[in-house]
């Protein structure tokens, strides 16, 4: 009898430490993503500092010129995953600087569209250079393939995130 109490306590040891093992491993991934992003936002911000951007600024702006040079305030802060006040923070400070106008949406007068300006022209190759330049060297030496990998096992642990959203 007492074999069988040591061989349960001794399996019971192995799934505790194999618990604690995938709790460590979890941390460590997160300290990890937290690391990256405040490496990349330190990177942006001495990159952007000569056209006195931020990264928040150079954020949008990137965004705008890569993609619709158009867009509500709400689809940039979703897309950008901040909030409406940052944004719109952000949004004041680009006006200031003549690199965005806010336009009144035609059937929503709540609405604003947040549109680059001519003057964006002056510094668009520089921030485009400033984020593609970050992203080849993010990616230096990691196959297509597990660059795609990654990419798949972030929108999982995003989406197993999303039941606390709901």
């Amino acid at each position: 009898m007492a074999h069988k109490i040591v061989d349960l306590s001794t399996i019971l040891l192995y799934n505790l430490i194999e618990r604690v093992e995938k709790m460590l491993l979890i941390r460590n991934v997160w300290l990890d993503m937290k690391a990256i992003l405040r490496t990349v936002r330190q990177i942006i911000n001495e990159e952007l500092k000569p056209l006195n951007l931020s990264s928040s600024e150079g954020n949008l702006l990137y965004l705008l010129l890569t993609g619709s040079n158009k867009l509500q305030q709400e689809q940039l802060a979703e897309q950008l995953d901040v909030d409406k006040a940052a944004v719109s923070r952000v949004v004041n400070s680009l006006e200031s600087k003549g690199y965005v106008i806010r336009e009144r949406h035609n059937n929503d007068r709540r609405a604003h569209y947040i549109c680059l300006t001519n003057k964006v022209a002056l510094i668009e190759d520089e921030v485009k250079r400033i984020y593609d330049d970050l992203y080849a060297l993010v990616r230096h030496d990691i196959p297509d393939e597990e660059v795609y990998r990654i990419e798949q096992l972030l929108a999982q642990i995003k989406n197993n995130l999303r039941v606390v959203e709901d």
